[in-house]
């Protein structure tokens, strides 16, 4: 099914050149087929490109650069295809949700690289079957069929459900491509499959490594889009507002979890990525993006994410701990492994990791302590401390342990003294607790530079001693200053506790946990830098959860929405009626119009439908039936420029059949949280002939209405907002049909495209703030049980289970990519206990990606696993 695609490399009849470029014939079948596909994926890519709402031109020109790139590096394509992934969604500025820049990304990737392999662009030499790095086994090949095979049933049960396939390139949640929308995820990896197998057989390394920097860099653009959401509409240390992250996935306009599975999926491969490299400049970059990554996934507030952080960061750490055993052992087992990166770290003896748990622990219960009374003064205090700590150096134990004992007393009652005089002094001078404390981090530092490794200096031992001790006691003179009697004893105790445990670590040296790694090991500095990470990321934890009453509300909620979501999923499976249903599902994105028409009034949302009356098409827009709040309202909105300040005229000409409250307004916002709005609220009659059946619709009616009072929107050049109008009505059950509306600014401006929909629902996007649950099965099993039933939930199941069983101890184990796949699934597994995923087709796609290629990676002699630190 999955031909090895490796390209032949010999000269073939009909070879010409351009310069030093060369194409030949493709010269196997292999190559024929693969001339076929990226001529199909062209002519699909080409087409999707030319309808694109925003430009055809554009998108033309930027597929065809894109095709050119994967031409040119395609044994890398998943660099291509997944380092952008969490930026190029534009539906909100596009409106296209069944289609969208995912799709021409994928057929701009396949039509090069298939084409660049038929076609024996940059030919690479036909590697021998030992080294082809994805295998899939008859029993594989299968299982991936059935799944194949599953999703299509599912997808031609969804258009059956929908009444019938039409095709539309503005469908909504209700209509036939919805179907879809929520199924060519895994068929979009199945297309690229063959392509990455001829690459993986071409150049397994180059694949893997293509495959890591693609996930890497996705996540270090999730992660900066994040902080630009955060600096833009929240402050970066707002943890109080009720505001989660969703960065540019528009996916999460109607709620869901799509950038919660976008980060435990990609994070893992980050953290690999730094525990491997040995390069500084590649060390230093990569702790960036975890850093970033950290702080995306602290302001997502979701409790699912906090879940699976360890539930899948331990099996990492496991399994690659596992392969750097193997690697560094001697045995048949390790004889494959590459050993050209350098020597196997040795690992931490008992003791030494006693240590290292009674330090993380001690500077855990310190930053919550002096947290609590300090702030975050105290907290960057601490964090100076901790930092002084773990570069301190290894001469520090070549005096003997009375020496050493000396040196704790005496340094203790030297800083006692410094600390008292320290104290008096910020008393009586206002500021003076911060220059103290910086001239105590600045002497620490001075005598960790005045080290002389390999001499003994009982003297130098009592200096660093006291300096530390006293740069200790400045921690609590600032928490001291700035929480008064609070910060004072809650950073006392915080200090006891890290003194103790310094003290206990320099008298026996067997609790040290970086002594061995010498004062200049290359391993040094890369255990050092990943402490100091992890101390910043439980600062981050500490400030969030005692800064933040959000984050507090919704971990002291989690019972209460657990009930609902109990409530939820049973309610959801009462729409699977009879056997058929509950085997093979009720088809692919059906669940939002079954739980609309079969559902509780709370499941009865808004929606919206294009029609035609004479020729002239027009909107209509309905409210839910479920109680309106300004956040449960159902918008349709589109992006506009930012409009002059004052007053907003809106022209409108529109139909109802009863009374209807319309809701125009003018925010700035990302997705779903509206901020600095104005707006105006009108209520509307139907207006009709006299005689006229009351129960038929109006007549069409123009109206304008005022907006006053706008002010400057758009945010900061640096941390720019997006301003939207949308409208809405608030009105239980209430219809409205718009024609046509126009908006223009205090100036004149005309600020609305399309607004006669004539070009369907191009510019035009939905949301629901607030009212999420109808949307969602808010499960991933369940979610692919509703849609595919039982039979699809179970191969899906399977296919998730062998995964993680080979690469955790099969074939597939010692892949340099192996713990980062198990981990990320696990992850996605996790955060699917509580949410569907799989209904955001780029999330989807990611999943389906790492599943895929778990099914056939292994490790290769001379390509195995990179060090561990």
């Amino acid at each position: 099914m999955f031909p090895l695609m490796a390209a032949t490399g010999h000269p073939q009849a009909g070879l010409f050149g351009f310069g030093t470029l060369r194409l030949s014939r493709p010269a196997t079948w292999q190559q024929g087929l693969a001339l076929l596909a990226g001529i199909a994926m062209g002519v699909i890519g080409v087409e999707l490109a030319r309808h694109h709402p925003l430009s055809g031109t554009l998108a033309l020109a930027a597929w065809g650069l894109a095709a050119a790139a994967a031409a040119v590096l395609w044994v890398k394509s998943p660099a291509l295809l997944l380092a952008p992934l969490p930026l190029i969604g534009l539906a909100p500025w596009s409106g296209w949700i069944s289609f969208e820049e995912l799709d021409l990304l994928a057929t701009a990737c396949g039509c090069g690289g298939y084409l660049a392999y038929a076609l024996q662009l940059n030919a690479r030499d036909r590697a021998p079957a030992w080294r082809h790095g994805l295998v899939y086994s008859p029993a594989v090949q299968l299982l991936i069929l059935a799944l194949a095979a599953s999703a299509m049933l599912g997808m031609w049960r969804g258009f059956e459900d929908a009444g019938g396939f039409v095709f539309g390139w503005f469908h909504g949640y209700h209509e036939p491509m919805n179907s879809v929308r929520n199924g060519k995820a895994l068929f979009l990896a199945l297309a690229l499959l063959p392509l990455w197998t001829a690459a993986a057989a071409a150049r397994p390394r180059g694949f893997s490594r293509g495959l890591l920097l693609g996930l890497v860099l996705a996540l270090a653009a999730g992660s900066l889009a994040a902080l630009w959401e955060r600096l833009a509409y929240t402050g970066l240390l707002d943890f109080s507002t009720d505001y989660r992250t969703t960065a540019l996935f528009w996916e999460m306009h109607v709620g869901g979890a799509a950038l919660d599975g976008f980060l435990v999926m990609t994070l893992p491969f980050a953290l690999l990525a730094l525990l491997r490299t040995r390069s500084p400049w590649w060390f230093a970059a990569g702790l960036g993006v975890v850093l970033l990554a950290a702080y995306a996934v602290l302001t997502t507030f979701s409790r699912g994410v906090y879940l699976a952080l360890p539930l899948m960061l331990v099996p990492l750490v496991l399994l690659a701990d596992a392969q750097r055993r193997r690697a560094a052992g001697s045995g048949p087992e390790s004889s494959h492994l590459d050993s050209t990166l350098g020597a196997v770290d040795a690992p931490l003896p008992r003791l030494a990791k006693l240590g290292a748990l009674a330090m993380a622990a001690a500077f855990a219960l310190a930053a919550t302590l002096v947290f609590t009374g300090g702030g975050y003064r105290g907290l960057i205090a601490l964090f100076f401390v901790m930092a002084m700590l773990l570069v301190m150096p290894a001469s520090l134990w070549r005096p003997s342990l009375g020496q050493r004992l000396t040196a704790v007393l005496m340094g203790a009652v030297l800083a006692l003294l410094l600390g008292g005089a320290s104290w008096a002094l910020s008393v009586a001078v206002p500021k003076a607790a911060y220059v103290l404390n910086v001239v105590a981090l600045l002497c620490c530092a001075a005598l960790r530079w005045r080290d002389a490794p390999g001499q003994t200096r009982p003297v130098y031992v009592l200096l660093v001693t006291a300096s530390w001790f006293w740069l200790l006691s400045t921690m609590v003179i600032v928490a001291d200053y700035w929480g008064g009697t609070t910060g004072r004893w809650t950073s006392m105790a915080a200090g006891l506790a890290l003194g103790g445990v310094w003290s206990a670590m320099l008298l026996e040296p067997r609790l040290w946990p970086l002594q061995d790694a010498g004062a200049t090991g290359s391993a040094a500095w890369r255990k050092r830098a990943l402490l100091v990470a992890g101390l910043l990321l439980v600062m981050a934890v500490v400030a969030a959860l005692g800064g933040g009453a959000y984050l507090r509300d919704r971990m002291a909620t989690w019972k209460e929405d657990g009930l609902f979501r109990l409530t939820h999923w049973r309610e959801g499976l009462r729409l699977l009626h009879g056997p058929e249903q509950w085997l093979l599902g009720r088809g692919t994105g059906r669940f939002v119009p079954a739980n609309f028409y079969e559902g509780a009034n709370e499941a009865r949302i808004g929606d919206y439908r294009l029609r035609t009356d004479e020729g002239e098409a027009y909107l209509a827009l309905t409210a839910g039936k479920h109680v309106l709040g300004r956040g449960e309202l159902f918008r349709i909105s589109q992006r506009i420029a930012a409009p002059a300040p004052g007053t907003a005229k809106v022209t409108l000409v529109s139909r109802t059949a009863s009374d209807a409250t319309l809701v125009l307004e003018i925010c700035e916002r990302n997705l779903i949280y509206p901020d600095n709005c104005h707006a105006v609220a009108s209520q509307l009659k139907p207006q009709r002939a006299e005689g006229a059946d009351p129960q038929r619709v109006g007549d069409w009616q123009r109206q304008t209405f005022e907006i006053p009072g706008v002010q400057a929107m758009g945010g900061d050049w640096w941390a720019p907002r997006f301003v939207t109008f949308s409208m809405s009505l608030d009105a239980r059950g209430g219809r409205l049909d718009i024609s046509r509306i126009a908006l223009h600014d205090a100036q004149g401006r005309a600020l609305l495209t399309n607004g006669d929909f004539n070009r369907e629902m191009a510019h035009w996007f939905f949301s629901s703030d607030r009212h999420h649950l109808p949307w969602h099965m808010k499960n991933a099993a369940l979610h692919v049980l509703f849609e595919q039933g039982l039979l699809g939930l179970a191969l899906l199941g399977s296919a998730v289970v062998l995964v993680l069983a080979r690469l955790s101890f099969g074939r597939g184990r010692d892949h340099p990519l192996a713990p980062a796949i198990v981990a990320a699934l696990i992850g996605f597994a996790t955060v699917g206990a509580f949410d569907s995923l799989l209904d955001a087709p780029r999330i989807g796609f990611v999943f389906f990606t790492l599943l895929l290629l778990g099914l056939g990676l292994r490790a290769l002699p001379g390509e195995g696993v990179a060090r561990v630190a």
